[in-house]
């Protein structure tokens, strides 16, 4: 095996794996498509794009980032210590505008959309499908076009040697690689809901203004995006849940915010943690309170140790000679 052909071995599985995994999440990791009109029209609705993961963008760029739990793909107006102040392309105003929403901290963007001469690399409508019931069949079809991709280079390496790999070598990576992937997609689909208020005297004129020193209930939306269950850690500052969702559920729950008395704009911060619901609830919430990424860990760890478990099934392994493998 030559260096080049390894190489596009991984590039194929690196992007194809995490991409079907976030999408049977409903977490963009290099695809995503757009749900509404507010980039109109350098992003049409149900337009699909592509994302750069390693970059966070800059003041003119398109990023996908976090909204109050919701996904959203809009333009980098502005950058502050706070975070990303943004827009839509058809909007009038902000998303922070009139302290709608806080900036967005670079920990909430996902990546930059990619673009072509500066407009976005796009595949019209396909969103449309992929928000259908039949959607499910895309990632289906994602996992086969690897297949044929990697089948095709793997033939092309044949017809020139022979046997190219040691397959239970490539088992044992492969594992590796999806038992990364399952670590890595849990990881970039944690959010964050914000709840902006304002402690003022004024408190009650306007939806989020509260007079000081009082106590009010709000209520937040927990949703999980993903095509199956997940279990979820909801936790702030005075709260922590921990329940599974059946894919595309939601539930409410109550916040209590005790507004201070100081007269000024606040931000309350709901972390929420999506785990796979491989390992109990109690044992996730444990491994949660030491580290939010014991529980992936944990998790990763038992998909590598099950699917090596596997490995005699494939029989006996196949050789090839090492000293031609970089020829």
């Amino acid at each position: 095996m030559r260096a080049s052909d390894l190489i596009i071995d991984l590039v194929i599985l690196g992007i194809i794996l995490p991409s079907v995994i976030g999408f049977m999440m409903g977490r963009p990791v290099f695809v995503s498509y757009a749900y509404s009109d507010s980039m109109t029209p350098t992003i049409n609705r149900w337009d699909v794009f592509f994302i750069n993961p390693l970059s966070k963008g800059d003041v003119g760029d398109i990023i996908v980032f976090n909204l109050s739990g919701k996904w959203t793909v809009h333009r980098v107006y502005a950058i502050t210590e706070s975070g990303y102040i943004t827009k839509g392309d058809n909007n009038v105003a902000t998303d922070q505008q009139d302290n709608k929403n806080p900036p967005i901290p670079r920990n909430q963007v996902i990546g930059k959309v990619i673009t072509l001469g500066g407009r976005p690399i796009k595949i019209p409508k396909l969103g449309k499908y992929l928000q259908s019931k039949d959607s499910h069949y895309l990632a289906i079809g994602l996992v086969a076009l690897g297949g044929v991709m990697l089948g095709s280079n793997e033939k092309r390496r044949r017809k020139r040697r022979g046997k190219v790999i040691d397959t239970g070598t490539i088992y044992i990576a492969l594992s590796a690689l999806l038992a990364f992937g399952v670590v890595f997609t849990g990881s970039i689909a944690w959010g964050e809901i914000s709840i902006p208020y304002t402690s003022t005297l004024a408190g009650g004129q306007r939806e989020g203004w509260y007079l000081p020193g009082s106590v009010v209930e709000r209520n937040v939306t927990v949703e999980n995006y993903a095509k199956f269950p997940m279990v979820m850690v909801v936790e702030g500052e005075d709260i922590r849940r921990v329940f599974k969702l059946e894919g595309g559920e939601e539930r409410k729950i109550e916040i209590t915010i005790d507004v201070p008395e100081e007269t000024r704009v606040y931000n309350k911060v709901i972390k929420v943690y999506p785990y796979y619901p491989i390992l109990p609830l109690k044992l996730i919430d444990w491994a949660n309170s030491k580290s939010p990424y014991l529980p992936l860990l944990m998790e990763g760890l038992m998909v590598f140790l099950g699917l090596l478990a596997l490995k005699p099934l494939l029989g006996e392994p196949e050789y090839i000679n090492l000293g031609r493998f970089w020829s």
